[in-house]
């Protein structure tokens, strides 16, 4: 399911990045993610907006959006930094879309990146870490109409995969996924979590996905540990709208 195809302003909003500390902070133990590795992308070729229009954000100026380290409390460090750099992805270039055919027994391994990927046009990702526990942070940007799109898929998805079973070496896992939607963020907000659960406690999983949708781009936040600390995500997903908001569209 996984596909990796001016200037943000600096100065963050306090409240937003004070939970966003605090949250991370209070969580001290959780998984470990490795930091996301670009794979082939598909053609991609740039794009000539209108004079009337501003041009759609590529990857170093979705990076511009994402937190640093400068931006965060002491302790907590960014990680996997990675942008497409500044080509575009057409519309008529885009691969046929794999989430809505993925097998629901992917649930178990879905993500900011693969909850994103399949209308993306240029994005930009990092992790912040904090003593063991991770958060995939994903600003993506769309051609138009596509973030809806996106989200369109994600819902579905979620939908039809309300409840699963995942392979597992030993004993299969028996899971479901929790739908929900945030209304105060965005322009359209969804939360799924996924639970996957198991005779051997070890191979339990806990994923909690937010995506926020902001005209044309996206941002996602994935936390592989939510029962330990739900609010790190929502902080995090706020921290990013914001800075979506004030891009110009």
């Amino acid at each position: 399911m996984t596909r990796h195809t001016g200037r943000a302003e600096t100065a963050l909003s306090i409240a937003a990045m004070g939970a966003l500390a605090a949250s991370l902070s209070a969580c001290t133990t959780g998984h470990r993610t490795a930091p996301p590795q670009p794979a082939a992308t598909a053609t991609t070729r740039a794009t000539a907006p209108s004079s009337s229009t501003p041009p759609p954000p590529n990857g170093p100026a979705l990076r511009a959006l994402l937190p640093t380290n400068t931006d965060l409390a002491p302790g907590i460090t960014v990680s996997g930094v990675y942008d497409t750099g500044t080509a575009w992805t057409a519309r008529t270039d885009l691969p046929a879309p794999s989430l809505p055919s993925a097998d629901c027994a992917a649930a178990p391994a879905i993500d900011a990146d693969a909850l994103t990927s399949d209308y993306r046009a240029a994005y930009a990702s990092e992790q912040l870490n904090n003593t063991g526990n991770t958060l995939g942070l994903l600003a993506a940007a769309t051609n138009p109409g596509d973030a809806a799109r996106q989200l369109t898929e994600v819902h579905a998805f979620a939908t039809r995969c309300k409840s699963f079973t995942a392979p597992d070496p030993a004993t299969p896992l028996g899971g479901s996924i929790a739908l929900g939607t945030l209304r105060a963020l965005g322009d359209q907000a969804i939360r799924i979590h996924v639970t996957a659960t198991g005779p051997n406690p070890a191979n339990n999983t806990h994923i909690e996905v937010i995506l926020v949708r902001v005209g044309d781009t996206i941002a996602a936040v994935a936390d592989t540990d939510p029962d330990r600390n739900q609010a790190a995500a929502l902080s995090a997903a706020t921290f990013l709208t914001t800075r979506l908001t004030r891009q110009p569209h």
